[in-house]
């Protein structure tokens, strides 16, 4: 892992050393301030992580431009795809004679051979992946027509391929070494999935869909698994797919949709169990879905081999 801050230096340095770190943490880029913008603290931060062939950056920073022109492609001819996935603000796009805004839990992708004029309206966050252009371009159907264009979460597609990447970018620094080839593959098929692929590379990504689609609807469950609707139908009806392909991509793991509901629940439970002695324990399982205490208790006894109530004994401190 790197890690620049311009934080660490006086405020009349910070811009210019801005400048620095997108150049050696990308590609050689011009940042401009805003017409406006008097002041000269700058605070940004980049963090990267290498994933096999792939670069993954978190990048924090204040409204300004950043641009690459003919001379900062010639300066540093990369060739490579940058995947920007908007956490915070908004970013106007311009390249290859395209115009658009993306913002939060959206993505565009630019290409470092041409240029392109990065508009950060707001101060922002974002999530940026480095892929050589040689692994993405030849899955692209229309490559030409591909870059600048806002690929959102509220398409199915876009959808699961935010999550996929959001995750990706959460736990990178975890993953084993023997995952990261893999996983690097998943993120360009999903990315070029979601832009438009060609034929033959839709067919040999079917397996990445699958397993993008299995991590967000994981995401999916661990954020409304207080919802006591929270169902494989109305899981299917939110990500537009049958019930039946949603118990076929559970039974390709270890437990089945229903099991996986059950056991995250619990661990809620036991979470808030352990943390209070405090509260009655119906109040705790109804919070995180459970609508039968009877079928509460004996989950909870078989899952950690006590009742409810002398695991939170056994978890209080002395």
């Amino acid at each position: 892992m790197k890690i620049w801050n311009t934080e660490e230096l006086p405020e009349h340095e910070q811009f210019a050393y801005w400048r620095e770190v997108l150049c050696e943490a990308f590609v050689t880029l011009r940042p401009e301030r805003p017409r406006g913008q008097n002041s000269r603290r700058f605070p940004s931060r980049v963090t990267a992580h290498p994933l096999s062939t792939i670069n993954v950056t978190t990048v924090q920073s204040k409204a300004h431009h950043v641009i690459r022109g003919d001379s900062e492609i010639r300066k540093s001819p990369h060739e490579v795809y940058f995947v920007n996935l908007q956490l915070a603000g908004r970013c106007r796009y311009e390249t290859e004679g395209r115009e658009t805004i993306v913002g939060p839990n959206e993505f565009a992708v630019v290409d470092s051979t041409r240029p392109y004029f990065l508009d950060f309206i707001d101060d922002w966050n974002v999530l940026s992946f480095r892929i050589p252009r040689h692994m993405l371009r030849p899955l692209l159907r229309a490559p030409d027509c591909s870059t600048g264009i806002c690929v959102s979460s509220r398409q199915a597609l876009g959808q699961i391929t935010v999550g996929f990447l959001k995750s990706l970018a959460l736990r990178v620094a975890d993953l084993p070494p023997e995952a990261l080839e893999p996983l690097a593959g998943d993120l360009v098929n999903l990315t070029a999935l979601s832009l438009g692929a060609t034929e033959e590379a839709r067919t040999a990504q079917r397996q990445s869909v699958r397993r993008g689609l299995h991590l967000a609807i994981m995401k999916f469950l661990e954020t409304n698994l207080a919802d006591p609707q929270l169902s494989a139908a109305s899981v299917a009806s939110h990500f537009g797919i049958s019930i039946r392909y949603l118990h076929r991509l559970f039974e390709e793991s270890d437990k089945s949709f229903g099991q996986v509901v059950l056991e995250r629940r619990l661990l809620r439970c036991a979470d808030d169990l352990g943390a209070s002695a405090d509260g009655r324990i119906s109040d705790v399982a109804f919070r995180w879905g459970f609508g039968d205490i009877s079928h509460f208790n004996k989950s909870f006894r078989q899952r950690f081999g006590s009742s409810p109530r002398a695991y939170r004994y056994r978890q209080q401190p002395d």
